[in-house]
């Protein structure tokens, strides 16, 4: 492959810009950014249930799990979890039961064991009045970190130990000492002097085994250490493709080019959902789709957003059902986006997609909007999409962290009537939220924040209704979340009508 056309900016400025903002996201969770939870939304047979995950930071560690089933009539409620490449019999432990919640009698809550890094499927059961049914729900079991021993703790164990060296020593002298002397008599300089020599002999034992025990806990605490999440490393820019403007993103991580990484599969029929925010304005919004140059490059046209500074959030799941963000900035100029042959344009790329020697093709759901995003002011705050119909908060009227919502919209057609809806990549709805300051990304759907392909990796029966959350006559589109911070967001919800993608955008604060 040619060497990728730098983009004009100031590279130095652009690198500490990209290593401030990544470095505050390899410290959180995988599929998303900033948010560890798993939500879904889906059917258990007969039931409509709710699950969130909230999965441990520290590997083996507790996930909590939260199971709402509403209407009652229901006798039982297990939670397993089930490891990516378990064997079909015997591969997993015996369910969990969970518990009802005093005070809410339609939610249950269980913790479950997981062991070790990767991912698994969280298999639901409910059994009642309507029979039993089940649903798989996939979370990724990732550690994020070690927990250190507290200081205080730290000197205590030190003073015990010192303690029973000393004690150790003592003993050795006072047993060649006296051991061998008649009852009555004492020791004499002779066994005095075999005793010192014993002690000394003995301490230089103990500090020898303190010293390679100390080069053991060293080794494991590195060995642990280095099994803690990080992101894999990628670069983004803008480069022409047979005359067009396109963004490419190369997966420059060492682990991915050593082939530590297995295959991408698709999620929503798309190896890579790229989510590109304008930072900090949160005026700017596309999602698109790129696709495979080589083994770890992708690149996609430039949607129609004007030149700025953008983040990029790029979700993609391994074969395995392992699912991830990464994460990079890319500053376009006007140079970048200038027409072919203009002075100051970006060079030809020499790349091209095979069987496409006019460049990259346009996905027909990649989307892009601009503007300004609403105020969410309380149930009715309504937003207008581009062809006219009309985008309207039917959620919470104040959104808390950690709160359990749901992110409820209904959309009217420019008649007022409410508008049927087309599916979107499966889905009745796709929404996207921020934090102004990047901390915080999540790719929502109705079914909540899973990975469909994941999902579909995990699970041998089948992934839950597209159309989960919505309703095709009244327009209504449901999003499962919970804050992970507080701060202001901007949401960007995504609908399909007559065959056309419509953004709309909100702006909420999340209070404590």
């Amino acid at each position: 492959m040619a060497a990728r056309p730098p983009v004009r900016r100031g590279r130095a400025a652009r690198l500490a810009r990209a290593a401030a903002f990544v470095a505050g996201l390899y410290v959180v969770a995988t599929g998303h950014v900033g948010s560890n939870n798993v939500f879904f939304a889906g059917e258990a047979g007969p039931y409509p249930v709710s699950v969130i995950i909230r999965p441990p930071e520290v590997i083996p560690g507790l996930a909590e799990i939260s199971v709402r089933v509403p209407g009652g009539g229901v006798d039982r409620v297990t939670v397993r979890p089930v490891r990516w490449d378990a064997a079909p019999e015997g591969g997993a432990p015996p369910p969990d039961e969970a518990v009802s919640v005093a005070g809410d009698p339609d939610l249950y809550a269980a913790e479950l064991w997981l062991m070790t890094v990767g991912a698994y499927r969280v298999e639901v059961a409910v059994e009642g009045d309507l029979g039993a049914g089940e649903v798989s729900v996939p979370v990724t079991s990732v550690m994020l970190g070690v927990r250190d021993l507290p200081a205080g703790l730290g000197w205590i164990l030190a003073a015990l130990a010192l303690l029973l060296v000393a004690g150790v020593v003592s003993i050795t002298g006072a047993a060649v000492r006296e051991s061998q002397i008649p009852a009555g008599e004492t020791a004499g300089s002779r066994q005095r002097r075999r005793a010192r020599i014993a002690m000394a002999a003995t301490a230089v034992g103990v500090a020898g085994l303190l010293y390679l025990g100390n080069l053991w806990w060293e080794a494991v605490d590195r060995e642990i250490r280095s099994g803690i999440f990080e992101r894999l490393a990628v670069e983004g820019a803008i480069v022409r493709d047979g005359g067009t403007p396109a963004l490419e993103i190369a997966i420059t991580d060492p682990a991915w080019r050593g082939r530590n990484w297995s295959p991408l599969v698709p999620d929503h029929g798309k190896l890579m959902h790229m989510f590109v925010v304008g930072a900090p304005g949160m005026d700017a919004f596309a999602h698109v789709h790129p696709v495979p140059v080589d083994s770890s490059t992708f690149r996609v046209p430039w949607p129609d957003l004007p030149p700025g500074e953008y983040r990029i959030y790029g979700d993609i799941v391994q074969e395995s059902g392992f699912a991830q963000t990464v994460v990079d900035t890319v500053t376009v100029d006007a140079a970048a986006l200038a027409v072919a042959g203009e002075p100051g344009a970006v060079p030809e790329a020499q790349d091209v997609l095979p069987g496409s020697p006019a460049g990259l093709a346009r996905d027909p759901d990649d989307s892009a909007w601009t503007g300004v995003p609403v105020a969410l002011s309380g149930p009715g705050s309504e937003t207008r999409l581009d062809d006219g119909s009309i985008l309207e908060w039917q959620g919470d009227q104040e959104l808390r962290v950690d709160e359990e919502t749901v992110l409820a919209f209904r959309l009217w057609d420019p008649d007022e009537k409410p508008a049927e809806l087309e599916p979107y990549m499966g889905m009745r709805s796709h929404a996207a939220l921020t934090r102004e300051d990047g901390a915080v990304f999540v790719h929502l759907h109705p079914a909540g924040s899973i990975s469909m392909g994941s999902l579909a990796v995990l699970t041998p029966d089948g992934s839950p209704m597209a159309g989960g959350g919505a309703d095709v006559r009244t327009g209504v589109v449901e999003f499962p979340f919970a804050f992970p911070q507080p701060g202001e967001y901007t949401i960007w919800v995504q609908v399909k009508r007559e065959g056309r993608v419509l953004t709309g955008a909100f702006q909420a604060t999340v209070l404590e």
